[in-house]
């Protein structure tokens, strides 16, 4: 903790010429699951939504208990949404099965008859066409805890508008879990202010700013607040000069929230950048540039579909594109103030469109939703 994030208060600086990270946090390790504990969903459709699922022996496990709701999707799966048959350039991957186990963190919070209740809902429906799906115990011994980081400017040299040796990341975090940043300021960094790790769960970065990146403008730079973790929430943000501002990774699992945020001088788009980011809230973000969920064909190395179960929340953009993936669920643009384009690859499906340049009554659905749990 320092004494403040503006000029002349409590600064941490990344002196030197190499890409790193100045303010590292993680634990060690991975999950620890049991497997011989571990119960396959009972067959039937899960829709997004419900926050249980059915099982033969629910009293085998215990309310609290942490386990992930593991879905492991198969070739069925790949070939609905058309990901073996992304567009061929240098470098293209196709998508295959093994590579999408999705293990969603919940914790039990209580058991019924065959049904266990989780603290977070289903974020993906469950499809047996596509996927088995099961819940399994699991440990995280080397995951920490209760860390947060607040009150303090980070800043980096650079000798140039694009240098690529400096400051990278200011505050990178991974493994951790309860865990917040909290009025803070990066400036110059070529990344992020924060990226979050796949492993970072239920952290909470507010009040915070991104400024002024030094980089190429091109792949992989100026992500400016990054999530590939669960449940976490960002809120009250501001960035200039960044690339994807507000911005998921592959296999990020939901739910996460960008809310009340904004950008400005921007270089590319907010929203789900690859291979399928699930359940994300952008909820009033504003944005002189792009938000969009879209196929993204062959960029990169064959990002595809960058998400479902997105939401765009009276968002004000430049132009949002929304699109429904071939399978699997739906985006929706409620409330957007901006222009709807098609996005990147014309031959898809819109997402769901309400109320266009008509802001709803409820200002900020994550606020809503927070305000009825804690009724």
């Amino acid at each position: 903790r320092g004494e403040g994030d503006a000029e002349g208060q409590t600064l941490l600086k990344a002196a030197g010429q190499h890409q790193r990270s100045l303010l590292k946090v993680s634990g060690t390790g991975n999950y620890t699951v049991d497997q011989a504990r571990q119960q396959f969903v009972k067959p039937g459709y899960g829709p997004v939504g419900a926050n249980y699922v059915l099982v033969d022996r629910p009293k085998e496990w215990r309310v609290g208990e942490q386990v992930l709701l593991s879905y492991e999707m198969n070739d069925a799966w790949i070939e609905a949404l058309r990901m073996n048959q992304i567009e061929k350039r240098e470098g293209t991957k196709q998508w295959t099965a093994r590579e999408y186990k999705l293990n969603f963190e919940r914790t039990i919070l209580a058991i019924r008859g065959d049904s266990v209740f989780f603290d977070n809902p289903l974020v993906m429906a469950i499809d047996p066409r596509y996927a088995k799906v099961a819940v399994i115990p699991y440990t995280f011994d080397g995951r920490i805890s209760e860390v947060g980081i607040e009150n303090i400017r980070f800043e980096s040299d650079f000798v140039s508008d694009t240098d690529e040796n400096h400051g990278w990341i200011a505050i990178d975090m991974d493994k951790i879990t309860n865990g917040w940043v909290r009025n803070i300021t990066a400036r110059y960094f070529g990344y992020a202010a924060v990226s979050l790790g796949a492993f970072a769960k239920q952290i909470t970065v507010m009040k915070s700013r991104c400024l002024d990146g030094k980089s190429q403008i091109t792949g992989g730079r100026r992500y400016s607040f990054n999530n590939d973790g669960q449940l976490n929430l960002f809120k009250e943000l501001y960035t200039t000069e960044g690339r994807h501002d507000y911005v998921t990774g592959a296999r990020t699992l939901g739910p996460n929230v960008f809310s009340l945020s904004s950008a400005e001088r921007t270089h590319a788009d907010i929203g789900p950048h690859h291979r399928w980011a699930v359940g994300t809230l952008y909820d009033q973000i504003v944005t002189d540039g792009e938000i969009n969920v879209q196929d993204r064909g062959n960029w990169g190395s064959g990002h595809g579909w960058a998400g479902v179960t997105q939401v765009l929340w009276n968002c004000t953009v430049k132009s949002a594109a929304v699109q429904q993936p071939w399978t699997s669920g739906q985006n929706f643009a409620i409330g957007v103030k901006g222009e709807k384009v098609a996005g990147r690859l014309k031959n898809r499906n819109a997402g769901y469109w309400e109320n266009q340049n008509r802001i709803m009554s409820i200002g900020s659905l994550y606020e809503q939703q927070l305000k009825d749990r804690l009724k």
